[in-house]
């Protein structure tokens, strides 16, 4: 297996204030990402998805244990410029990543700082906003525009880097549901097109769906892996570490509490309503 990103027994505490001690996030995590994938990251509030994330381009370096990307060791500083390379973060809120008064000046922001030479930076801007679907807002103001279409600027400039891995963490947190549909477009058009491995950190069961691979964080630790199928077919599981499964699998769970047995494995919604008439009829 090509391995993007690779975790081996990360231990990690932020520091305490003070006298005060520390809190532990992650003792003994491993974990390995397959390049060209498409994983979702869930769990509930404080259980260390974002913390991860932070690992994957060393914004944050391990307390223990080793993480890799692309076999590189992003506790090495000589390859710190490399590794964030490789890695592209895109953050909650779109209006902490804009810098530029201008559409393409912004994507243009991440290149011209990695040294990038002018005409190579034009090519990579155009693309990227092509990719996104916002070559036509190049020469716009990113404030005008609505929440999505910032995300999606904000994702142009990490695609304008060139990276071999994409980080989301939350990206659809402060977005209506539009705009959370054109990210989502976006970034699964990258991971099927551009074979650009994407991690995902959402609370969205409907997104973390639409992945290949969901990994489950529960206290630091990895309490479910495997496909949307595999994993959100644990409801019970999910239950009891404080979330929810996709609302066609919870219908369906609910029919098998009420003596209508139903398989835990549709997904979407036409799935579940045939599901639903076959067990009817």
């Amino acid at each position: 297996m090509n391995e993007s990103i690779c975790v081996e027994h990360l231990n990690y505490a932020y520091p305490g204030v003070e006298d005060t001690p520390g809190v532990a996030v992650f003792t003994d995590l491993s974990l390995s990402i397959e390049a060209g994938s498409f994983v979702a990251i869930l769990g509930s509030n404080g259980c260390g998805k974002s913390t991860l994330a932070k690992h994957f381009n060393s914004i944050l370096l391990p307390c223990g244990g080793k993480v890799y990307v692309c076999g590189m060791d992003t506790s090495d500083d000589d390859l710190l410029i490399k590794i964030r390379r490789s890695v592209g973060m895109v953050f909650q809120n779109p209006d902490n990543q804009i810098v530029a008064n201008v559409v393409e000046e912004d994507v243009a922001f991440g290149p011209e700082n990695l040294g990038v030479a002018s005409p190579e930076i034009r090519r990579r801007v155009d693309q990227a906003l092509k990719q996104v679907g916002m070559y036509e807002f190049r020469k716009h103001a990113p404030h005008l525009l609505s929440g999505g279409q910032k995300q999606r600027i904000a994702i142009a400039g990490i695609i304008a880097m060139e990276p071999k891995c994409i980080v989301l963490d939350e990206p659809t947190a402060m977005l209506d549901p539009r705009g959370r549909r054109e990210v989502m477009e976006t970034v699964m058009e990258l991971n099927r097109n551009k074979d650009i491995t994407v991690v995902l950190i959402t609370h969205h069961m409907d997104e973390a769906a639409m992945a290949q691979r969901v990994v489950v964080l529960h206290k630091g630790s990895v309490a479910a892996d495997g496909t949307p199928e595999q994993v959100f077919s644990q409801v019970e599981l999910l239950h009891r570490i404080g979330l929810a499964a996709p609302e066609t699998v919870e219908l369906c769970y609910e029919l098998g509490q009420q003596g209508i047995p139903v398989p835990l494995d549709c997904l979407d919604i036409e799935r579940c309503a045939q599901a639903i008439y076959d067990r009817m009829t």
